[in-house]
């Protein structure tokens, strides 16, 4: 068993090698382009002959679309960052759903009608506003996050077991086949979905739902699996508190993918203060133990 995870593991490591992940950045950068444009041209087609008049939509619009191939590769470098530790893993995922939380600015400002006055009284400038402050506090939560995390990283360094690292790289590959076949899968449905809209001018598919609500469904139980396998190295009730903290805000994070604002920004926000809360309990208590021994 411990020579297949040792060639697992080798595997992994020359697949997502620094230049591979740059590749792939590079390719997704470049089909983000070409979606922008094509997005522009079919809204311009739209906007201006008959015949398209159900691709009517502001130009804005078209922003929304790179913006999910940039959100796409975070998707990517969530997955292969699964080896490195639970707790960069986590703070991967605060960055997803923050991006996730932008780019519905994009979405909600193209159908944003200028015309109207802007005032307390309008709700579609209220959505505005709460993705605009949303987003803000997320961000802010996130560099909390990550400042704990890295003055922490440093004694979290601990000699992890060869097995145990190759096990993450091993559950890291069999997510990176998930990915690629829920993008195959939601890109379809969302297909159907958006057709049908188009037809008939109106239920428009939910951006937020689209692969994001599956993936972070699947990633409560990778979670939960990791959580699990690290019983076997680490036995700390601290640990194994935090670590579960974790997989709370996971849950939560799914959770506010299917719920209306602004309920969904301040379930995400409680997920977000949750884990960090929970991380700082267990850095100061490693922290104290340092002090009194």
């Amino acid at each position: 068993m411990t020579k297949v995870l040792h060639i697992l593991g080798n595997y992994f490591d020359s697949l997502f090698s620094a230049n591979v992940t740059r590749k792939v950045e590079l390719l997704l950068l470049r089909l983000a382009i070409l979606s922008f444009l094509v997005h522009l041209l079919i809204i311009f087609l739209g906007n201006n002959f008959t015949y398209f008049h159900n691709f009517q939509h502001s130009y804005l619009k078209a922003i929304y679309t790179p913006f999910s191939f940039i959100l796409f590769y975070e998707v990517f470098l969530l997955v292969i960052i699964i080896p490195n530790s639970i707790s960069e893993f986590v703070g991967k995922q605060f960055e997803v759903i923050t991006l996730i939380t932008l780019r519905s600015f994009f979405h909600d400002i193209a159908d944003f009608d200028l015309a109207n006055s802007i005032n307390l009284n309008n709700a579609a400038f209220i959505s505005l506003l709460y993705d605009l402050a949303a987003s803000l506090i997320m961000l802010g939560l996130t560099i909390v996050y990550y400042k704990i995390f890295q003055s922490n990283v440093k004694n979290e360094k601990v000699k992890e077991l060869n097995d145990f690292i190759n096990i993450k790289k091993v559950v890291s590959l069999s997510m990176i086949i998930v990915l690629l076949a829920l993008s195959i899968s939601s890109f379809y449905a969302w297909s159907i979905e958006m057709l049908h809209a188009l037809r008939v001018n109106n239920n428009y598919p939910n951006p937020n739902t689209v692969f994001y609500e599956d993936f972070f469904s699947i990633m409560i139980f990778v979670d939960v699996l990791l959580l699990i396998v690290s019983f076997i190295y680490h036995s700390s009730f601290f640990i194994i508190f935090r670590n579960a903290s974790f997989i709370i805000t996971t849950i939560l994070l799914r959770m506010s993918l299917t719920i209306e604002k602004p309920m969904n920004y301040l379930i995400i926000i409680i997920g977000f203060l949750f884990s960090i809360i929970s991380f700082f309990l267990y850095r100061f208590r490693k922290i104290n133990n340092k002090t009194i021994n």
